[in-house]
């Protein structure tokens, strides 16, 4: 199981189709926005739970509880589970331990229309709380696979993908590095803000790439780096489309 704070995060539950197995909310804090919502969730058969703002308060993460809570069953996550034919751009993350980041990394994958999240190495757990408020809710509407390298290297060769890896000494743009992929199926690896990306990892990799800047600072946020490269890779796709 999981748990998500919060109206926003359960519209966006709600919006991805992810139902919760329970709610419990306290009603004296819940606008009608919040009361809604749980109206709609009973209306399918979620089981909603009226407690007190104390009891509430003792099991929420938040300093000051928003009034809902909710639990739900944690989804799958294995990689050929969750792949599915026609998925074409994947980020993969090896050792973002920090959850803010992985967070931000899931939801503008989400936004940038990649089909799919791998965590590999020491990731922060995709679902744990702080991972949950920092994606905004995105990672309800993303499939987020844990993969050990071994098995990412299987499916790389099995599917034809080909890793695109994010390092501080990339030579490639990510257009250029895109545009020579034949198969026009990419993962992009994002490693962790004080190491980068492994050797083992790079050794995977088809392409380096970096995002330029100036020189007077040494290296971007991980979640802005891979951030940026989802974008440009959205709006390379964009443009092809035009």
């Amino acid at each position: 199981m999981f748990a998500a704070e919060g109206v926003r995060l359960l519209e966006e539950a709600l919006k991805s189709g992810l139902n919760p197995a329970k709610i419990y909310y306290v009603p004296s804090m819940l606008a009608e926005r919040g009361l809604t919502l749980v109206r709609q969730f009973a209306s399918m058969r979620v089981e909603t739970v009226p407690v007190s703002e104390r009891d509430l308060s003792r099991v929420t993460a938040t300093a000051t509880p928003p009034g809902i809570f909710a639990l739900f069953a944690a989804p799958p996550d294995e990689l050929q589970q969750l792949y599915r034919v026609g998925m074409r751009n994947i980020l993969l993350c090896e050792n973002v331990s920090d959850p803010g980041n992985l967070g931000t990394l899931c939801r503008s994958a989400r936004a940038f229309a990649f089909d799919l999240v791998i965590l590999a190495g020491q990731c922060a757990e995709a679902f744990s709380p702080k991972v949950v408020r920092a994606s905004a809710g995105a990672i309800f509407g993303i499939p987020v696979a844990v993969a050990g390298l071994t098995a990412i290297e299987e499916f790389v060769r099995a599917e034809r993908f080909a890793i695109v890896a994010a390092d501080i000494g990339g030579a490639d743009s990510i257009d250029a590095a895109v545009s020579a992929l034949p198969e026009g199926r990419m993962i992009l690896a994002v490693g962790s803000e004080a190491d980068g990306l492994s050797a083992e990892l790079l050794r995977l990799a088809r392409h380096t790439v970096r995002v330029p800047h100036e020189r007077c600072v040494e290296s971007l946020n991980a979640a802005v780096a891979g951030s940026i490269l989802m974008m440009e890779c959205y709006d390379r796709a964009r443009r092809r489309t035009v």
